[in-house]
């Protein structure tokens, strides 16, 4: 009885067969179920596009085909296989859910980061899905145990797993980066926009996107691209219609801040006079201390990081790859950036993000950027103010006028402070905060999810604001002059695939409309100075001087270019001045869209604006890859 309890048996070559296809199509099926959109929508695109099923079934086969030549037992080979595909499908919807970013190959060099990161995130596991994930899989390990078959030749099974892996290899040297294959399967699905990436996962497979995501993260270089050409524009001078500014020191404090958006703004929100939670950003904007637009950047509901490198080099990420790729990923040399150019001119320079340090890997990046005087979360004392799992705005305040205090005490120099806040981080649940929100007044009905969610937003945008307003209140005091810039780094990510947004009738998300994308990617930005610069350098004559219309909206490269022609500095650095001269012509690019100078909204550009497009992303390629920084 024992023996034939644990005997083996050895299945015949049709059966085998029939059993890997089975399996196969099980696997395949369910990655196609663990998508964070319809399955049914997925395979009927399959079904219109059959090569698509061949895309994302053939790497289910390849490693099937191999792990079962490999170790001689179709069961374990399946189970291995379920288990890997099956994770990795679960993981892209966790991440989708949690951040509106899919899963590619890249954040497997953010492990530590990711699990790190899940203790700050309100996170569904789905743990039924994952329950049953391991139990397929330990159903087919265990039927190994009983059934067995392969082939019984080494020579027949080595041979036939090089030539596995051969296709393999091939097929992610050839077919799986193709950009052309690409464009034509996002063409194949009807209104499919290849800007919105989550969707794209969801319309072609996650498995497909995937391997293609494989080789996009890098640097393209642009056509008709010529490092000499573009190190020669280095030494142009460029020509304003207007008098350049007379130079200046002012210090310098940037704050980008987490998730910092004008959303209840809505006509929906039914807010009394003075109780909006941007009425103290709203005061600031309005003074004639200030001049306020929005700026728009690279990405929605997440992607702080890019947001910062395109502050600090004035490259746009979008333009050296148009998919969702984490810009600092990239950075491995030292690189122009705005930092650099402020300590030319004898400024002291200072990063500060209370989170951690290897996040997005900043420490090292910052200091390919030219800062090395860098304040992280363990910098910083348990002293401050504490309301939430992250950092509060107001202590992030309290660290700012610490430093800029010490700064005025120890140091001649003027300060270039470039900060990032993390208070308003998603996730935005009722126990973020150790004291329950107020429920936002709407005038419709919405779900409790989408109220819960724009009230526990809405406590982060109150406390943002009273930053902002309460530093204004500080700096005005100051004898010194001070030149303080304050953005969004993106939108909040409100509900899985922008529910939230349209429950409150915002057409966020709709990728389809031109003026709705630019929306999607669009965020306040406000430039203030304290008195003390306004009285000595004319703050209203350099505003004019911007030809920039009040409340316009810029690609988010030229707000430091701003900075840079307040403080007087045209004809520094070529680059700069550039943008500075692009900003007027061209104030947004944004994945195929532009904004015009006259605030109007396309997707096509005539021969003039279309060479200052071209030039923008030559010049930034060349900045990024090749021109030499000391």
């Amino acid at each position: 009885m024992i023996h034939k309890l644990h005997s083996t048996r050895r299945l015949g070559f049709a059966c085998r067969l029939l059993l890997f296809t089975f399996i196969s199509g099980i696997i395949f099926l369910c990655c196609v179920a663990l998508q964070a959109g319809s399955a049914l929508h997925t395979l009927s695109n399959f079904f219109h596009q059959p090569l698509l099923i061949a895309l994302n079934l053939f790497p289910i086969v390849a490693v099937f085909g191999f792990l079962t030549l490999l170790i001689g037992n179709l069961f374990w080979a399946g189970s291995m296989t379920a288990l890997l595909f099956h994770l990795l499908s679960l993981v892209n919807l966790i991440k989708i859910e949690c951040r509106n970013d899919p899963l590619v190959p890249p954040d497997f060099a953010l492990l530590n980061e990711a699990v790190t990161a899940t203790g700050s995130y309100h996170l569904e596991l789905h743990v039924p899905i994952l329950i049953l994930i391991f139990l397929f899989s330990g159903l087919l390990f265990l039927a190994g145990f009983h059934w067995k078959g392969t082939i019984k030749r080494t020579s027949l099974r080595i041979a036939a797993s090089a030539v596995l892996c051969a296709l393999f290899l091939g097929s992610m040297s050839e077919l799986y980066p193709s950009a052309d294959l690409y464009r034509d399967m996002v063409a194949s699905v009807p209104k499919l926009d290849s800007g919105n990436v989550p969707t794209v996962f969801d319309e072609l497979g996650f498995v497909y996107c995937f391997l293609h995501n494989y080789h996009l993260y890098n640097a393209e270089m642009p056509a008709g691209y010529s490092e000499a050409e573009a190190a020669a524009w280095s030494k142009e001078a460029i020509r304003f219609s207007n008098d350049s500014p007379s130079p200046c020191t002012p210090d310098i404090i940037m704050i980008q801040c987490e998730a910092f958006s004008d959303v209840f703004d809505a006509a929906v929100f039914d807010y009394p006079d003075g109780e909006n939670p941007l009425e103290l950003f709203h005061r600031v904007a309005a003074s004639d201390q200030s001049v306020s637009g929005h700026i728009v950047v690279s990405n929605y509901g997440a992607g702080t990081a890019n947001t910062e490198f395109d502050m600090m080099t004035g490259i746009g990420l979008r333009w050296l790859n148009e998919n969702s790729t984490s810009a600092f990923r990239l950075v491995h040399r030292n690189l122009p950036s705005l930092a650099r150019l402020y300590a030319s001119e004898g400024y002291d320079t200072w990063f500060m993000h209370p989170g951690d340090r290897w996040f997005y890997n900043r420490e090292s990046v910052y200091n390919y950027l030219g800062i090395s005087d860098q304040t992280f979360l363990k910098d910083l004392d348990g002293s401050y103010p504490k309301k939430c799992g992250y950092f509060s705005d107001e202590g992030f305040g309290l660290v700012l006028k610490e430093r800029y205090e010490a700064q005025k005490q120890h140091s001649d120099h003027p300060l270039f402070a470039f900060t990032v806040t993390i208070e308003n981080h998603q996730s935005y649940y009722w126990q973020k905060y150790t004291q329950r929100p107020a429920t936002v007044p709407l005038r419709k009905s919405v779900s409790e999810q989408a109220e819960e969610t724009l009230s526990v937003y809405a406590e982060g945008i109150r406390d943002s604001s009273q930053l902002l307003y309460d530093l204004t209140a500080f700096l005005d005091q100051k004898l010194d002059p001070v030149l303080l810039v304050f953005w969004g780094d993106h939108l909040p990510a409100l509900g899985k695939n922008f529910s939230v947004y349209q429950e409150i009738g915002l057409s966020v998300g709709n990728e389809s409309n031109p003026e709705s994308a630019i929306e999607t990617y669009s965020t306040p930005f406000v430039i203030w100075a304290n008195r003390s610069f306004c009285e000595q350098y004319d703050f209203a004559s350099r505003v004019k001087q911007l030809d920039f219309v009040q409340g316009s909206r810029i690609s988010d490269v030229y707000l430091s270019s701003m900075l840079y022609e307040l403080s007087g500095l045209r004809g520094t650095e070529a680059y700069w001045d550039y943008l500075s001269l692009a900003r007027r012509a061209l104030p947004v690019i944004c994945r195929g869209r532009y904004v015009l100078a006259d605030g109007s909204v396309t997707t096509t550009l005539d021969p003039k604006l279309q060479a200052i497009s071209d030039k923008l992303l030559k010049w930034a390629y060349y900045r990024f890859s090749a021109e030499r920084v000391k």
